[in-house]
């Protein structure tokens, strides 16, 4: 009889969530294993309130691929330990702390927590009563169910720790957007985020581990990534539609999170503790290192297969997250589409082509991938939605594992036009290089990108002096990079164009 009773429940919630899908529900409660009873409990909690069971299957539903990251040391003796950020002053002593566990023989563990069979109804239950407390405030009682589903009530960012600081922050920020008066997301959000600004600031922790949301608040300080988790879940817990986005930087080394905030249908980025909306476009937009050629931005709700998807490859990447949207041209002006032939010599040769394809960056020492695209059986590569006036190189992964560039590097302008970065080893030129300024004391390295060997090869300095290197026998039309010994960030790749380096 009790099964009977689950197995009608599950089919009334069935029906709740059908606007999405019949099968999502039964197939989380089934991955979910020993910890089933949770989550239908909290179905059965809500069957007397439509509204908020059918929240309640949204994020069941969208659970399975939802982990935390755990990570801590393990002591010789078996005890967990991880280090507390808030009681080391500055990054160096984190790493010497962190350098002399390594020698007392402690090791690092790090496990995937699934949600799904980790968290239990009096958690999940709070965090939707919660949510529904403060979807009736002014600024965010206008908020669509669907965007109250996607960008309030969540109990998580990304892979930190699920937080039980959800009502700490609530009752803490609350009392200053009531007493404000704001009327809408994007001005509850402004006001938090100067408030934030107190609260939180970017600085190097120094802990080799994924930040949690409560060392971050208790600590007040993090990298962008552990500000932005925590950013919007402050937001969150007081009723703000917030969504954290991020980019590989195209002409810098690494990349960046930042915030949006959805008010009046349209989102606005904003720096946690740092820029507001408005100003922190414009920044992206205005500063031609900062401006991205690519913007993705992360939800809490599976991304739904499109009809004729190509099967996986296998290539592990961040860009097949299935939480993953681009968003590259919401603010960021002009975008552009381009096709790209892959190579037809070497190991590469017509209909062998990988069906994924990348588009790669040279991001820190490596070609990255920074988008997908689609390519034909002749070998042309499809991308969309990027912004132009960047350096790429093609990739696919035949093995599963290894990208295997099948193009040779190019650069796309800003309105898509392409130009190939091929070196023309008959036609040779000179150049005079100027040294890094911190750094004019090292010997530097100008490599080229040889395309048979597909790698960078050295080229042999003519002169030197104490700011500058010469060159004379530069391939014309090459990929360039003028580097020193030391792995440092920003050794940027450039080609020489009218005698004027283009630097990327």
């Amino acid at each position: 009889m009790k099964s009977i009773l689950l197995y009608t429940l599950i089919g009334c919630c069935l029906l709740a969530c059908s606007s999405v899908s019949d099968s999502q529900l039964e197939q989380a409660l089934q991955l979910s294993g020993e910890n089933r009873p949770q989550l239908e409990a909290v179905l059965d909690f809500y069957k007397n309130d439509s509204l908020k069971l059918k929240a309640a299957c949204y994020l069941i539903k969208n659970m399975p691929y939802h982990y935390s990251v755990d990570e801590y040391y393990r002591s010789p003796d078996g005890q967990k330990y991880r280090p507390d950020i808030a009681v080391f002053k500055d990054k160096e002593e984190m790493e010497r702390h962190c350098d002399s566990l390594a020698r007392r023989g402690y090791r690092t563990e790090r496990h995937k927590v699934f949600d799904l069979v980790s968290l239990d109804s009096a958690y999940l239950v709070d965090n939707i009563e919660l949510a529904f407390s403060v979807w009736q405030k002014p600024w965010a009682k206008n908020i669509s169910f669907d965007d109250f589903c996607g960008y309030i009530l969540p109990y998580r960012a990304q892979t930190e720790k699920a937080s039980l600081l959800r009502r700490k922050l609530m009752e803490r920020f609350m009392p200053m957007l009531d007493s404000a008066r704001v009327s809408t997301p994007l001005e509850a959000c402004i006001l938090l985020n100067e408030r934030l600004k107190e609260i939180v600031r970017y600085q190097d922790t120094g802990l080799p581990f994924y930040p949690t949301i409560d060392e971050t608040y208790r600590a007040g300080i993090g990298l962008c990534e552990g500000i932005c988790n925590l950013g919007a879940f402050v937001m969150r817990a007081v009723g703000i539609p917030v969504a954290i986005e991020f980019t590989l930087w195209s002409k810098m080394d690494l990349g960046h999170n930042w915030c949006a905030v959805l008010s009046d249908g349209r989102f606005y980025s904003f720096g946690p503790g740092e820029e507001q909306p408005g100003a922190h476009a414009e920044r992206l937009i205005e500063k031609y290192y900062l401006k991205p050629a690519k913007v993705y931005r992360l939800s809490f709700e599976l991304k739904q297969r499109e009809n004729g998807e190509m099967e996986d490859d296998g290539y592990t990447t961040f860009l097949k997250s299935p939480f993953l949207h681009d968003v590259t041209n919401e603010y960021l002006g002009k975008t552009v589409s381009f096709e790209i032939q892959a190579e037809t010599t070497g190991d590469v040769s017509s209909g062998k082509y990988g069906r994924n394809v990348y588009l790669c960056i040279y991001n820190f020492y490596k070609w990255q991938p920074l988008a997908m695209g689609v390519c034909s059986d002749d070998g042309m590569c499809v991308f969309d939605n990027v912004v132009g006036d960047n350096i790429f190189m093609v990739a696919d992964c035949p093995d599963g594992q290894n990208l295997r560039y099948i193009s040779d590097p190019f650069y796309v302008g800003a309105e898509g036009k392409i130009r190939s970065l091929i070196p023309q080893m008959q036609q040779r030129q000179a150049a005079v290089l100027k040294k890094r300024k911190d750094k004019m004391e090292v010997s530097h390295t100008l490599f080229y990108w040889d395309v048979m060997e597909k790698r960078f090869t050295p080229l042999p300095c003519k002169e030197a002096t104490d700011s500058t290197q010469v060159y004379d026998q530069i391939p014309s039309g090459a990929l360039l990079w003028f580097t020193i010994p030391e792995r440092i960030y920003n050794q940027r790749i450039f080609f020489i164009e009218n005698d004027s380096i283009r630097e990327y």
